[in-house]
């Protein structure tokens, strides 16, 4: 598979690009301006570089999460669609094993793992990098905002166009559940 056929395959697998990328920065939104609502409520010397470096771990650890629980969804999936067709088609258990259906099956599964690790390991980026590049915290927080409400509205736009719905609607409920986390996380993180 060369890399266009990829990144192709990749956003064929639209559920997951939304489920990761929305995990992503929403859940690393949520850890980043804690951090920083923590800090700046404590009056704490917390370096905005610690707190995107805490983004980031938090990022990848999703990303990872996302994956294998993707992988192991999928597969328990996969091998009962092809148990039931098995027993449709008056086979053995495993006589499908090995098939082009199996193997179809077998490259769904880890085009789903990819998809869904890679698309949050992205997606966290976003709220993460004005921590790591900018020093006053204010600053970087407002910057964060701004930067993960214009990711969701374009993941917004994206699934409207692949559900073939209101792009408008799609980007305001998204934007609407980032405002929801956001407002959440950081009264959660100043109350310290």
């Amino acid at each position: 598979m060369n890399i266009r056929e990829l990144i192709e395959e990749y956003f064929k697998m639209s559920r997951y690009v939304a489920l990761g990328t929305l995990d992503g920065i929403l859940a690393v939104m949520g850890v980043t301006l804690a951090a920083s609502g923590v800090a700046s409520a404590g009056g704490l010397e917390i370096s905005n570089f610690a707190i995107g470096l805490t983004g980031l771990s938090g990022g990848i650890a999703l990303a990872m999460s996302n994956a294998f629980g993707s992988f192991i969804g999928e597969r328990a999936e996969e091998a009962r669609t092809l148990r039931e067709l098995e027993e449709k088609m008056m086979l053995n258990e495993g006589d499908l094993d090995e098939t082009i259906i199996y193997k179809q099956a077998k490259r769904r599964i880890y085009m789903s793992m990819f998809t869904h690790g890679f698309s949050s390991f992205i997606g966290s980026f976003v709220p993460v990098v004005p921590f790591l590049l900018i020093p006053d915290k204010i600053t970087a927080t407002i910057t964060t905002v701004i930067f993960c409400f214009a990711a969701l509205i374009i993941l917004g736009v994206y699934l409207g166009k692949v559900s073939r719905d209101s792009l408008l609607r799609v980007s305001f409920e998204i934007v609407l559940i980032g405002v929801l986390i956001s407002v959440v996380s950081f009264i959660i993180g100043g109350s310290h």
